[in-house]
Parts: structure tokens; sequence; C-alpha cells
């Protein structure tokens, strides 16, 4: 029986193709999973639920950690309470975005060669850690949020996310084909970015112009790279292996990244409206409004007309 480090350095030594089959059992549970639906209730298992609540718990703290020392110059409401929210998020994505950019440079034969087969169980706390971060931001949305459409979307967004993490975590499957779709989180960073500096009016200060600049391109840049064709490879890539998985993966990868489009596409519509690269536009903000992932100033309605007005010259997303 061939070791792990054998088993890499004969990989490696093979060509690879930015579209192949991945028959690379070898590199993973050779138990022909991926031939059966999953068995969900392997989620379960000690080695998976433990890290996952404790995760959860993490992100929560951290959230009290980001709320105790940062933005503590500005009033409490719902202004603060977004700030608070979006730099966790921005750590997260940070975090998690630049783990799977990195291993996309890094290790590249492996994810495109091998993004169905390749299993090893560090390799999934990163995605245990994201799961961890979606429960909690799930779980703050319900606590701290309206119920409007944005914030059902929002739940969507998390729980679709979820349960598409968790069949790699379930199958022992498909561990590199979700770092794939999470390489979103690049995009992220930049999002996140670009909500702080119009919650706290950076973005309206002249010292911060440029940099208020490089964040709105380099946004709609990895918005483009990380997410519309990110999401495009994986489809194709689907369908060139559809022979070599059961039809439940294929019709999860399709689904979710159908779904996943219209709610990037709707936000992308959003950005490029907001920050005037559409100029003249005939849809209206109603329209628009109905779209977006998060409608700040709508949420804002709270806080005052003065805040809503002064937001609609500013819009933002979240």
């Amino acid at each position: 029986m061939q070791l792990w480090g054998e088993l890499l350095d004969d990989f490696y030594s093979r060509s690879w193709r930015f579209l192949q089959v991945d028959n690379n059992t070898d590199l993973g549970d050779a138990d022909g999973a991926e031939l059966a639906p999953p068995a969900m209730l392997q989620l379960l298992r000690v080695d998976i639920l433990v890290p996952v609540l404790c995760y959860s718990v993490f992100w929560y703290t951290l959230n009290g950690i980001v709320d105790a020392n940062f933005w503590t110059n500005m009033p409490e409401g719902i202004k603060r309470k977004r700030l608070v929210n979006v730099t966790t998020s921005l750590i997260h994505s940070s975090v998690s975005g630049f783990y799977f950019l990195i291993f996309l440079l890094r290790f590249p034969s492996l994810m495109f060669a091998a993004p169905m087969n390749y299993y090893g169980y560090l390799d999934t706390h990163i995605l245990m850690v994201t799961i961890g971060y979606f429960i909690y931001d799930a779980i703050d949305l319900l606590i701290n949020d309206k119920l409007s459409i944005q914030t059902g979307v929002l739940l969507f967004h998390h729980i679709a996310a979820v349960l598409f993490i968790s069949i790699a975590l379930a199958s022992h499957k498909f561990v590199l084909f979700a770092y794939w779709a999470l390489l979103m989180e690049v995009s992220s960073v930049f999002l996140h970015l670009r909500s702080i500096f119009h919650f706290s009016k950076m973005s309206t200060n002249p010292r911060y112009s440029e940099v208020t600049k490089l964040v709105l391109i380099g946004n709609l840049v990895c918005f483009i790279a990380f997410r519309f064709s990110v999401q495009a490879w994986m489809v194709i890539w689907a369908i060139v292996n559809r022979h070599n998985m059961h039809t439940f993966y294929l019709v999860m990868a399709i689904v979710a990244m159908s779904a996943f489009f219209l709610i990037n596409m709707s936000l992308f519509l959003r950005i490029l409206y907001s920050d005037g690269f559409m100029g003249s536009t005939k849809v209206s903000r109603k329209q628009l409004d109905a779209l977006l992932e998060d409608n700040e100033y709508t949420a804002l309605d709270q806080e005052g007309a003065d805040d809503i007005e002064e937001l609609k010259k500013d819009p933002e997303i979240a």
C-alpha cells in the first residue's frame, strides 16, 4: 500500500487540464460514495458536529469582541450594528477566501483534477469554520433583523450554502468542489469593505477617495472572476463528470449554482446601479430594491427619515 506522500508525488507527476474527468479515487476514500446519495446522518458524527458547534460559538464570541472594541465612537443604532456585523463578516471572508485562493495557487492540479475524489479530514475544517459562520449569521439575522424579502434571500443563501458544504462532509467527496464554491469569499472581502466604507462615511471622505475607487473597481473585478467565472467552471465541470457521479450530485451542482447565479446577478446589477456604472437606466429603484441582498435604507427606517434620505443619496449594499 502506497503512503500518502507517495500517492501525492505520483499524482503531481501526472499531467492535468483545466477540465477533465476526476478518476483520482486513490486521493480519498475509494468506497464509491460518489455513486450514491450522501448519508446526511454522518453529519451527526462527533468529529463533525462538535467542531461545527465550536466554530459557531467562536463566531459569536468574535462578534462580541468586535462589538466591544470597534466602532465605539458611533452611537448605538442600526448603523453601528451593521458595521459590527459586516466587520465580523469581513474577518470571515478574509480568512476563508484567501485560504481557498492560496490553496488554488499552491495546489492547482488538485483543484482542477481532483475536486471530487480528494479528501483529507484536516482539509474539511475550513469548511466547518464556514458552516459555523453561516449558522452564527443566520441566527443573528433572525434575532436582529426584521423579516423581509432581503432577509429571506440571505437566509436562503446561508441555508443553501450550509447544505451544499455539508454534502462534502457527509460523503467524504467533493471537498475541493466546495473549495471552488467558497472562492466567492474573495469577492465578499471587497463587498464587505465597500459596505464598511459606506456605513462609516469613509467613502465620502476625500482622504480615502483613491482607496474607495480601488475598492469599487476591485469589487467588480473579483465579482466577475470569483463568482460568475467560478460558477461557470463548476457547472461545466459537473457536466463533464456526470457519468462518474450519482445524479443527485449533478442536480445539486446545477440547481445550487443556478440559484447562486440569480442571487449574484441581482446583487451585481444593484452594485452597478448604486456605484454609477449603469449610467441612465429605466429600471426603477423599487425594482432594484426587490433584487437587493440587503436593503440598507429600509433597515434604517427605524432611525428616522433623515437617515433614509441621506442613504438614498448614497445607496449601499452589504
